[in-house]
């Protein structure tokens, strides 16, 4: 989806009844770009609250998480936001939710999780291509809204990975929550 201008998004946003979150990504103090996220308020609201709580920070945050894992016409993942390194645990885990959303097109935004059922927590991933293995064994709960924004995420699968992961690190410099309608 594209849009010619901020306000444009922001009225599109606000027609939904959804939240929208952005956050920047940065590699070597170099800026990646913005990637816009639809969250599936509707379909998958404790899993979005989640993904919310975290957004906006307090005792774990996103900001300033790498992006851990690329897998070339895969996934990118992060959301480690106990040591980065793809496998801290923050001492909850979530239900899975629903599997209502399909990964069946890129953007997809999903909740990892630790190869079991109900072990989700903080770690998500955004497909960059359909992923139909994962239907039924990962919540998915929204989308990247822009073009753009999957644009910025498909340049990270030329950068230098070792055992996938970015280098020099890439980084979720700035999140936040765009739009959010009022309870």
């Amino acid at each position: 989806m594209e849009f010619d201008t901020n306000e444009e998004m922001i009225d599109y946003c606000k027609g939904t009844g959804r939240t929208y979150v952005a956050f920047t990504l940065t590699q070597a103090q170099k800026d990646i770009g913005y990637v816009v996220l639809e969250l599936y308020t509707d379909i998958a609201p404790a899993t979005c609250a989640n993904f919310i709580k975290l957004v906006k920070g307090g005792q774990f945050s996103y900001e300033g998480t790498p992006i851990h894992r690329v897998v070339p016409c895969g996934w990118i993942q992060g959301g480690d936001v106990v040591d980065g390194s793809g496998k801290g645990d923050p001492g909850f885990m979530l239900p899975d939710e629903t599997f209502a959303v399909k990964h069946d097109e890129p953007g997809v935004l999903g909740m990892a999780n630790m190869g079991q059922p109900h072990t989700g927590a903080t770690q998500f991933y955004i497909s960059l291509s359909p992923l139909p293995f994962l239907d039924g064994k990962r919540v998915a709960f929204g989308r990247v809204l822009t073009k753009q924004s999957m644009d910025n995420l498909r340049a990270l699968q030329s950068s230098t990975m070792i055992n996938e992961r970015p280098v020099p690190e890439v980084t979720i410099t700035t999140i936040h929550v765009i739009y959010e309608p009022k309870q």
